[in-house]
């Protein structure tokens, strides 16, 4: 079930402060107070608001955001050893698998 409005301001209004652990704090609020959202659903409504934070699966459920653009996100990916495949996966509740 896609997001709703409310959830995804938050979101937003969560991703112009630029502060990771902030937007990371927001994210676990919102899984908190609906389990039906995945990570998918979070990453998802960052891209289509055109922001500058980025999700990287972790094993489990957990995640890490990545703030500072698509570069920033690519060295964090290559970091953990994900591919954008595998990271995309992994947010939609596949196990995390390396390359």
């Amino acid at each position: 079930m896609p997001l709703s409005l409310k959830q995804r301001h938050k979101l937003l209004t969560a991703d112009r402060t630029h502060d990771a652990g902030w937007i990371a704090a927001v994210i676990e609020n919102l899984l908190a107070a609906d389990p039906t959202v995945t990570l998918a659903e979070v990453e998802a409504a960052f891209r289509d608001g055109f922001v500058q934070s980025y999700l990287i699966a972790g094993p489990g459920k957990t995640f890490q955001v990545v703030t500072g653009g698509m570069a920033a996100w690519r060295n964090a990916l290559n970091a953990a050893g994900v591919t954008a495949e595998a990271n995309s996966a992994a947010l939609a509740g596949e196990p995390l698998t390396p390359p």
